[in-house]
C-alpha cells in the first residue's frame, strides 16, 4: 500500500519506531540505495504533469501506481532515453495532474485515457509509435490506454492488478496485511485522506517518517491527491474486469504485452499472468525475484525488460 494510506493509523505503529530502527530500514532499503531523481524537468501537458527526455522516435509512456507520481522513476530509467522519447506522467488526479488537472470528482476510465491522448498530443507525439509501460494501476490504465491508441506497438505490465471481480480484489489487498485492508477503502481510510488533503505539508513529512525503506522524493509524493481520485481511480482500474476486453482486443491487433510479476509480489493472482499467456498468443508472462515495489526496488532490471520491448519492437518495425 502506498505512503499515503499509512498517515493516521501508521502514528500508533512509527511511535514505536526508534530512531536506531528507522536509520537501520533506511540503510537496508534496496530503493534508498539506488534510486536517484530522473531525467528530465517537470511539466504540463494537457491535464497531466509529465517528464519528457531522449529523441527517439519511439515513444516510452511510463505509467506509476495508484497514489504514486513520475518521481517513481529514477535515473536508471534514462537508459531509454538513448533509445526513444521517454514520457513518465502522473495519472489523471495524481501527483502533479491532481494540482494542473482535477481534483477526482470526474476521474474514471474515460477521463484517465483522454487525458494521456491529451498530454501526448500536446506534446507533439501523438502519432508516434509508442510502448506503454505501467506498474501496479498504471499497468491496467498502459493496458487499457493501448487498446484505444492506433499508435502502441507493446505493452509492458509490471505487478498488473488483474482482478475479474472486486471480491477478488479486496482479496488481494486484504493478502497485503490488516493495515493495507484497513485503510483500502472505509470511514479510517476516508478520514485519513480528508486530514491529508488539509495538512498536505505535514502529511507529506509524516509520509517520509513513516516509510524509512521508501526515497523521501517518492515519500512526500504519495500524499498528493484526493480520496475522490484514489477510491474511483480504483474502481475504474483495480476494481473492475474492463481490462480483459482490452487485453482481447490488443490480442486481435498483434501487439505484444508482457506481464512481469515479482515471485513475492501478493497483489496479482497467483497464476493469472500465465494463465493469460497460455489464452493470448501475443499475451507472454515472466516473474522477477521481487515484491509489489518491483520497478522501484529492482530498477535494472525493469529497465533492462523495457529496453529489450522497446529494441525488439524497433527491429520488427524495420523488417
Amino acid at each position: 500500500m502506498t505512503a499515503a494510506s499509512r498517515i493516521i493509523t501508521g502514528l500508533a505503529i512509527g511511535a514505536g519506531l526508534t530512531a536506531a530502527g528507522w536509520f537501520a530500514a533506511r540503510a537496508a532499503s534496496p530503493a534508498v540505495r539506488s534510486w536517484r531523481p530522473g531525467a528530465g524537468e517537470l511539466q504540463v501537458a494537457g491535464p497531466l504533469g509529465v517528464r519528457v527526455f531522449g529523441e527517439g522516435d519511439t515513444v516510452v509512456l511510463l505509467l506509476p501506481g495508484i497514489a504514486a507520481s513520475q518521481v517513481f522513476y529514477g535515473d536508471v530509467y534514462d537508459r531509454l532515453g538513448a533509445h526513444a522519447t521517454v514520457v513518465v506522467a502522473d495519472p489523471l488526479g495524481f501527483g502533479d495532474s491532481m494540482v494542473h488537472g482535477t481534483a477526482g470528482e470526474s476521474v474514471s476510465l474515460a477521463t484517465h485515457l483522454a487525458a494521456l491522448d491529451a498530454a501526448l498530443d500536446e506534446l507533439g507525439l501523438g502519432d508516434r509509435p509508442t510502448i506503454a509501460v505501467g506498474h501496479s494501476m498504471g499497468a491496467s490504465l498502459a493496458i487499457q490506454w493501448a487498446a484505444t491508441a492506433s499508435t502502441v506497438r507493446a505493452v509492458v505490465a509490471f505487478d498488473a492488478p488483474l482482478y475479474r471481480t472486486r471480491a477478488e480484489a479486496d482479496e488481494r489487498v486484504a493478502g497485503m496485511g490488516w493495515f493495507e485492508a484497513l485503510m483500502a477503502s472505509g470511514p479510517v481510510a476516508e478520514r485519513t485522506c480528508a486530514w491529508v488533503c488539509e495538512n498536505r505539508d505535514a502529511a507529506a513529512r509524516l509520509s517520509v517518517a513513516l516509510n524509512p525503506d521508501l526515497p523521501a522524493p517518492i515519500a512526500r509524493a504519495g500524499v498528493r491527491h484526493t480520496w475522490e481520485a484514489y477510491t474511483r481511480s480504483f474502481d475504474a482500474l483495480v476494481a473492475g474486469q474492463t481490462w480483459e476486453g482490452a487485453l482481447a482486443h490488443l490480442d486481435e491487433r498483434g501487439i505484444p504485452v508482457l506481464l512481469v510479476d515479482g515471485d513475492r509480489d501478493p497483489v496479482p493472482v497467483p497464476g493469472r499472468a500465465v494463465e493469460l499467456a497460455e489464452r493470448y498468443s501475443r499475451v507472454s508472462a515472466r516473474g522477477l525475484p521481487g515484491r509489489h515495489d518491483l520497478p522501484l526496488a529492482d530498477s535494472a532490471a525493469c529497465a533492462g525488460v523495457i529496453e529489450g520491448m522497446l529494441l525488439s519492437t524497433d527491429h520488427a518495425a524495420r523488417l
